[in-house]
């Protein structure tokens, strides 16, 4: 299977990335195409959103074939679309678990405040990744200072901010 006949079905409703997982571990072409798609910013959702979620597959099965590319994926996460930020946060989670080179201290701070900026649906994703990592990685100092600010935590609505506290209250526990 090579790039074309996986971008063909990239227009279909419901897309299941597992085809196409094996074809971008084997083949470096096609996984750094998907990557493209990712990371250009200005394709057609259909296009980054399906390479993402075959990359995203890739990570979690052989997160040292993209490990590279982590600049690149994180650069998104000031991307103007909010997919674009989710997704960089959501890869560079996937990637934590072979952080040899501890890439990941020199963003933790933006990483744990991204979800900041976010609405409500991107920030509980992005508060996810955030559980995942702190199994990786210390975060605790980083998540208190996302709890105690008052002023960001006023943008929401009482029943948001109920939550949002709870999410970050068992992020502190575990």
């Amino acid at each position: 299977m090579d790039y074309p006949e996986i971008a063909g079905h990239f227009q279909t409703t419901s897309f299941d990335p597992q085809p196409f997982v094996q074809t971008a571990i084997d083949d470096r072409k096609v996984r750094e195409r998907l990557v493209e798609n990712i990371v250009d910013g200005q394709n057609h959702i259909n296009e980054y959103f399906n390479s993402y979620l075959i990359i995203k597959e890739v990570a979690v099965k052989n997160p040292e074939l993209i490990y590279d590319e982590w600049e690149r994926i994180w650069a998104l996460h000031t991307h103007k679309n909010s997919y674009h930020r989710w997704i960089a946060h959501d890869l560079i989670t996937q990637l934590l678990v072979i952080d040899h080179e501890d890439k990941f201290e020199g963003i933790k701070q933006e990483y744990v405040l991204l979800p900041k900026g976010e609405k409500i649906s991107n920030f509980l994703k992005m508060t996810e990744n955030i559980q995942e990592a702190s199994r990786y990685k210390d975060l605790q100092q980083e998540i208190q200072r996302l709890l105690a600010d008052q002023e960001w935590l006023s943008h929401f609505n009482e029943k948001q901010v109920k939550r949002i506290e709870k999410v970050l209250q068992t992020l502190l526990a575990e």
